[in-house]
């Protein structure tokens, strides 16, 4: 340092700064503000560090302030110091020297390790004050680093437990401890550098400290290299700032930091205000916070050496929870969803808590839904927090009663009744709803296409609908809780014409099962996977089992459709269409065939009649309830003899 008085760098302890930014920099460096502290003397006071809610530093005793420079080098030692501060970094204490560094040795700066509870102190490595107090000059005093702990409030000081490197030939000081102690960072004017003074590290493994390793030419230079710091685990990788005569300094010692995980890593000066063309050193930046401190000697402070208190806004981000539960029961709801800021949704643990990361004073409107309850949305302010805060809201749903819900159908494939992949992850929705609710009633309506007889698909959509309830079943539901009623093609969606022939996936969108949870509910199309979930357990490499192990009711049942064998047995006709030429007839039978219709062309001597002949006048009724639709004046004549 330039300064007689100031010795010795400091480490200090960096915040934890935004894991989620990807930028380089420590923190917004367009947003420093920068002003003095005031437990600054007239004399020098320097290398803050944190420890808890106190503020360290190295300073005189009060009532040695007033004595002159030749008195205090000649006499007088520093000592530790501390004072409280506030969350947000400023002193709201006297100073309060600590008793325990009152010593015939010059203290400070330190450097703390919570994770050991070690205190990492410089010393001098002599009791003499007269000789000057000049950090790594070979003709001054020698520096050295001893270890405290803290014990019921009191810190203890071993000096049999000096950092194993010390040297009493050179200066070992300002150290810099990783907050899982296991790395050192330090200042030595050892034989062998780059420059008067170079920054070292060291590494302790199984409890000792290895061969310390020169940090390199990247950082050391010709000049002085000190002040050592570095920066937690939680920055977008791990950062070393530090004080430096070199790298093209404005004058003095200027501030700067590199980013060590980088291999292409750049030195970078910290802009103005932290940097001028005085000392600039000792940067202490606490974790979790957006505030910081350093050193300098710049005109306006109140003493030689001065401690200065850093606002700056970091990149910060914190985690949101959500818990989700009923409203009337307080318990989590499974299966529900969250929508942050109408990203896609999240499903909630089994704890109903989903979570996201936020910058921050981000704005989010947060949605939750879940089946068989009303969405409800909460508008969140994240705000500023300490690093590392996690956030934590509730959103309480009410279930639907008497309402319409949306659930997404459940289809069928033509003449099957097995329950298909996404179907079977869309009635696991009901079983948690009925696992949550056991006195609910549900019931299970099924559809089919308009293709086939009133009779056929009545039959085929009971046999889905109880497909389903027994899927529910197969899940832990009790019987009393599910019922299933066919409603064959009563309530078709999509509905053909004379004129419109529906598309397969308009004749899949009538082939569904809705829920009635106990009001009526409006379905929507769901992409189906192939497979067979019918007995509960998911296995889409299992082929369908309705057919194999019933047989097509399609087979059982297609006569309905047909006419007599014998043309003695037909009493009625219903007539789909009267052609003056045979073409246009011919072309209807073959239509109406491969619906399943055995159709026929009569009375060829006037007109070419399309009819479907049947034995009794409910038959012919039903089927043309079936092709009215379609066939608008399709009509019923009793067959003539």
């Amino acid at each position: 340092m330039k300064r007689a008085i100031l010795l010795f760098l400091f480490m200090i302890f960096f915040f934890i700064g935004n894991s989620q930014s990807k930028k380089s920099d420590l923190f917004d460096l367009s947003s420093i503000k920068i002003s003095e502290l005031k437990v600054n003397t007239i004399r020098s006071d320097f290398g803050p560090a944190i420890i808890g809610d106190s503020i360290f530093f190295t300073s005189f005793r009060d009532e040695l302030i007033v004595k002159s420079d030749k008195e205090l080098m000649e006499r007088e030692f520093y000592d530790l110091y501390n004072a409280r501060i506030n969350d947000s970094g400023v002193v709201v204490s006297g100073r309060n020297p600590l008793g325990e560094f009152i010593t015939r040795y010059h203290d400070g700066p330190v450097s703390w390790c919570p994770k050991t509870n070690e205190l990492y102190v410089t010393q001098s490595n002599y009791v003499n004050p007269s000789v000057k107090y000049k950090a790594f000059r070979n003709e001054e005093i020698k520096l050295r680093i001893v270890v405290a702990k803290k014990n019921e409030g009191k810190w203890t000081l071993d000096e049999e437990n000096e950092f194993r490197y010390n040297n009493a030939d050179y200066s070992v000081g300002h150290p810099a401890i990783n907050e899982s102690g296991d790395t050192l960072f330090f200042t030595s004017d050892k034989p062998g550098g780059f420059g008067e003074t170079d920054i070292y590290m060291s590494v302790r493994k199984k409890g000792k400290w290895n061969k310390p390793v020169n940090m390199g030419s990247k950082i050391n230079t010709s000049g002085k290299d000190e002040f050592p710091f570095i920066t937690g685990d939680s920055y977008s990788g791990r950062f070393l700032i530090f004080a430096s005569t070199g790298h093209g300094s404005k004058g003095g010692f200027d501030l700067f930091y590199i980013k060590l995980s980088d291999p292409d890593g750049v030195v970078y000066p910290f802009p103005e205000p932290i940097n001028t063309e005085y000392d600039d050193f000792a940067m202490n930046l606490p974790e979790y916070v957006e505030y910081g401190y350093m050193t300098s000697n710049r005109p306006g402070g109140t003493g030689n050496d001065d401690i200065y208190r850093l606002v700056f806004s970091k990149y910060l981000s914190y985690v949101q929870e959500i818990l989700v539960l009923d409203s009337k029961s307080r318990k989590p709801i499974p299966g529900s969803l969250v929508n942050f800021c109408n990203r896609k949704n999240q499903k909630v643990e089994a704890d109903g808590i989903a979570s996201f990361s936020f910058d921050k004073n981000a704005i989010c409107d947060v949605t939750a839904s879940a089946f068989g309850y009303k969405d409800k949305s909460k508008l969140i302010k994240i705000g500023s927090h300490k690093q590392g805060t996690v956030l934590r809201d509730t959103i309480f749903l009410d279930m639907i009663v008497n309402e319409k819900i949306v659930l997404k159908n459940i289809y069928y494939d033509f003449d099957k009744w097995d329950i298909l992949l996404e179907s079977a992850k869309e009635l696991d929705k009901l079983v948690a709803l009925l696992k949550e609710n056991p006195d609910m009633k549900v019931e299970l309506g099924s559809h089919t296409d308009e293709r086939g007889s009133v009779g056929y698909n009545m039959k085929l959509s009971q046999l889905r609908a109880q497909s389903a309830v027994n899927y529910i079943v197969s899940k832990g539901i009790d019987k009393s809780q599910i019922t299933g009623k066919g409603y064959g093609k009563s309530q078709l969606i999509n509905k053909s014409t004379a004129k419109i022939k529906l598309t397969p996936e308009q004749q899949r969108e009538n082939r569904r099962t809705e829920v009635f949870i106990p009001g009526f509910y409006v379905g929507e199309p769901v992409k189906q996977v192939k497979g067979d979930f019918s007995d509960g357990k998911p296995d889409i490499k299992k082929g369908y089992s309705s057919i194999k192990e019933q047989g097509s009711i399609l087979e059982s049942s297609v006569n309905e459709r047909a006419v007599s064998n014998s043309d003695n047995e037909i009493k009625f006709y219903v007539i789909l269409g009267s052609f003056k030429e045979n073409k246009g007839a011919v072309k209807l039978v073959q239509q109406l065939k491969t619906e399943g219709y055995n159709a026929t062309i009569v009375d060829e001597t006037k007109h070419f009649r399309v009819v479907i002949g049947y034995q009794n006048l409910s038959q012919a009724k039903n089927v043309l309830g079936d092709l009215k639709g379609k066939y608008k004046d399709a009509l019923i004549r009793p067959k003539e003899n």
